[in-house]
């Protein structure tokens, strides 16, 4: 969603998530464009699409590679020839299309959750909301690595293990955090907890139904979007209470 302060000045929401089912393995993606970059929301698109479909496609070897320094270096490769072609088909520079990258994936009783830059990865496990990975702000606040920084795979993130007890993970950008995560204590506010399970406890039908959309988007505008200016965006994928897979919004 679009930020307070960008609809002010008239700059696009330069957040993007994205969801995608193929061959049993579910992914969600979230990225947010550099403020400071110029064309961060075509960046942002590019790395969304890009990495779930990488997630999907590749989530085997992924998993099964021990190597957690290779995985985090081919995600980050894939990311990156991504954003060239990208650039190129602009006419503009990689670094104009800075953004970060969050993401989890899961098949069967695995996940996979990959983090470079800020946001928040959280999930919930035997009915407690956990943090998984915390933004990576350096020592100031407004800074933070994005797919392009060279040697950003050095300071991703790499998450891999069982799904046992797990009902559902949230995805989120530093605008949705300035709400929902207290950076001093590094917790998460309960209402993670909450969305998580809303999201679990509605029928499918009702999940892909406009109307529950706007009940989560009212939620997302009203008590979210007013803490900050920037732009809010979140993505969840939660385990059916009735069930044994997981569904997003």
């Amino acid at each position: 969603m679009r930020g307070r302060g960008h609809a002010e000045d008239g700059t696009v929401c330069q957040d993007r998530t994205q969801y995608l089912s193929r061959g049993g393995v579910q992914a969600i993606c979230l990225s947010d464009g550099a403020g400071t970059a110029t064309r961060s929301e075509y960046g942002a698109q590019a790395i969304t699409d890009a990495g779930s479909r990488f997630l999907v496609d590749n989530f085997e070897e992924l998993i099964a590679n021990d190597d957690g320094r290779a995985v985090k270096e081919a995600v980050s490769q894939h990311l990156l020839g991504v954003l060239a072609r990208t650039a190129d088909r602009l006419g503009c520079q990689v670094a104009d299309l800075a953004a970060t990258f969050l993401a989890v994936a899961v098949s069967g009783d695995r996940f996979i959750a990959v983090h470079t830059g800020d946001g928040v990865i959280g999930y919930v496990k035997d009915g407690t909301l956990r943090l998984m990975s915390s933004p990576d702000n350096s020592e100031f606040a407004n800074q933070t690595t994005f797919v392009t920084t060279r040697g950003a795979a050095t300071s991703t993130r790499l998450f891999r293990g069982e799904t046992d007890e797990i009902s559902g993970f949230i995805v989120m950008s530093d605008g949705t955090g300035a709400s929902l995560y207290n950076s001093r204590s590094a917790t998460l506010a309960r209402a993670c907890s909450t969305l998580i399970s809303v999201v679990g406890r509605a029928p499918t039908a009702q999940v892909r139904n406009p109307t529950f959309k706007k009940q989560l988007r009212r939620v997302v505008d009203t008590t979210i979007r007013n803490r900050t200016k920037d732009d809010c965006s979140l993505a969840i994928l939660a385990r059916a209470s009735n069930a044994g897979h997981l569904d997003t919004p």
